[in-house]
């Protein structure tokens, strides 16, 4: 489960994702990795809220005592329900050289390891949305700069549901094109949406620079989700959009959707052997996927467009991969949905 950072990048810096667990333990490395190093100091051994940060199997430190206290709930939920909190976080590191002097006074150079992890985090009723993502296909914009949703106040009531006593959540929220005929001359806008219902929608000018990639998505029959800040109260309330504009998008953005679609006879060995691992016919001059996320607790498995469609209640066994041929799955794709 990938919480939600609302604080700044770490630029110029080597950045890794660390997951968070909710108490020290051992946790299992891969076989050809068994070898341990000693125990980190500090470990707050008599701590009951004390929160671990490891970086590939291994514990770097502790959130500070305060803060795991604040965090302590959130993560021991997520734990409960099968997920395990992965973050961005920024390691450092190197060999300094301290300058002392000793009885007799002379100077001497005392050579020493020194290091940070800092992990990036959004205030704990900020990590999750309060709603699911769609359960149809769709993608979910990359993080951007926010864009203010007008006509907010007119769709209170349908907003009231998201609003938390903090006075801010996120929501994912849906975007659809929309044909303004109010004017004079008919305009091409973004409606806004929470869980089907409208709350809003763009400016001309914002509906402009996301509206290329809306009509992009929706002709390869996926629906367009961004993520939604949602502040104030039962009197007033407002959304903005935090998402990357249609220009600013990778080249290569969504991925591979709609193309090298598997061949009948590639869709049934699938459905035949996937019950038992994954197929590999498939060239090696494909890129390899993604690993599928482990899956929490009352959700059904969803495939990514391209893919052939999976047998009614078919679930991904440990260590199941796609075929190399099909194409790769869209950014941010969301594998499992809330029934």
């Amino acid at each position: 489960m990938e919480l939600r950072v609302d604080r700044g990048t770490f630029d110029d810096e080597m950045c890794a994702t660390a997951p968070v667990v909710t108490r020290p333990r051992r946790t299992r490395r891969p076989a050809d990795r068994r070898r341990r190093r000693p125990e980190q100091r500090g470990r707050p051994r008599h701590d009951p809220n004390a929160v671990a940060v490891l970086v590939e199997y291994e514990t770097v430190g502790y959130l500070p005592r305060n803060d795991a206290v604040r965090y302590r709930a959130l993560f021991s939920h997520l734990a409960a329900s099968g997920f395990v909190a992965r973050v961005p976080c920024r390691v450092w590191g190197g060999r300094v050289t301290d300058h002392g002097y000793d009885r007799a006074g002379r100077m001497t150079l005392t050579e020493q390891f020194r290091g940070s992890v800092t992990v990036a985090l959004a205030e704990p009723h900020l990590c999750l949305p309060v709603n699911a993502a769609p359960q149809t296909p769709h993608v979910v914009l990359p993080q951007g700069g926010s864009i203010q949703v007008s006509g907010e106040e007119h769709h209170l009531a349908e907003i009231k549901p998201f609003l938390r006593a903090e006075g801010e959540s996120y929501a994912y929220a849906t975007l659809h094109e929309l044909n303004d005929s109010s004017g004079r001359a008919v305009k091409q806008l973004v409606e806004v949406r929470l869980d089907g219902n409208r709350v809003g929608q763009l400016t001309p000018k914002m509906s402009g620079d996301l509206l290329p990639a809306i009509r992009h998505l929706d002709s390869i029959g996926c629906l367009t989700v961004a993520k939604a800040k949602i502040k104030g109260n039962h009197l007033k309330a407002e959304v903005i959009l935090y998402c990357a504009r249609a220009h600013e998008l990778p080249n290569d953005w969504p991925g591979a959707i709609g193309q090298g679609l598997p061949s009948a006879q590639t869709a049934m060995r699938t459905e035949v052997q996937a019950g038992i691992g994954s197929s590999s016919a498939g060239p090696t001059a494909f890129a390899s996927h993604a690993p599928i996320p482990p899956k929490p607790t009352r959700i059904r498995f969803v495939v990514p467009p391209g893919w052939p469609p999976a047998p009614e209640g078919w679930e991904p066994p440990p260590g199941w991969q796609p075929d190399p041929s099909w194409p790769q799955a869209p950014h941010n794709w969301s594998f499992w949905v809330v029934e």
